[in-house]
């Protein structure tokens, strides 16, 4: 199931909106950071599994990503992977509920951009996106 909302707020000068990904394989997750996350005036699309969120990467343009490392299928971890050979630059943002040192360390050596452990306040991930947002519009993140 493919999940998306409309743009949020239009952003300053016309300029295009940033766009982020959210792919988990809980819709009631997809839907609860989407809300979040258009409240900081982001454009948020939804994914519930990783091949669906590899196919709008390769036909769209996003300035973060958010992905849970327990997917059906192709994996989180596989996923950073083929992420990064589409676009180096896309920061991903890593959510688990299973958390390990492995993992985690795994995880950082494909080149997250930050890791967040379930639960998590809401706060800590619009931080995350923010930054990550940021960073991609300003350069700092290779792409």
């Amino acid at each position: 199931m493919d999940r998306s909302t409309t743009p949020a707020a239009p952003t300053p000068a016309g300029a295009p909106a940033c766009r982020v990904l959210v792919c988990d394989d809980d819709s009631r997750i997809i839907d609860s950071l989407v809300e979040a996350l258009a409240d900081e005036s982001l454009v948020v699309e939804g994914a519930n599994r990783a091949v669906d969120a590899i196919q709008k990467i390769m036909r769209g343009t996003y300035h973060a990503v958010v992905l849970d490392l327990k997917l059906p299928g192709l994996g989180g971890l596989d996923a950073i992977g083929v992420i990064k050979r589409i676009d180096q630059g896309l920061p991903i943002i890593v959510m688990t509920g299973y958390a390990s040192y492995e993992t985690e360390q795994a995880a950082r050596a494909a080149g997250i951009f930050y890791y967040l452990i379930k639960p998590f306040a809401l706060r800590e991930l619009t931080d995350a996106v923010t930054a990550a947002v940021r960073a991609r519009v300003a350069g700092k993140t290779r792409g």
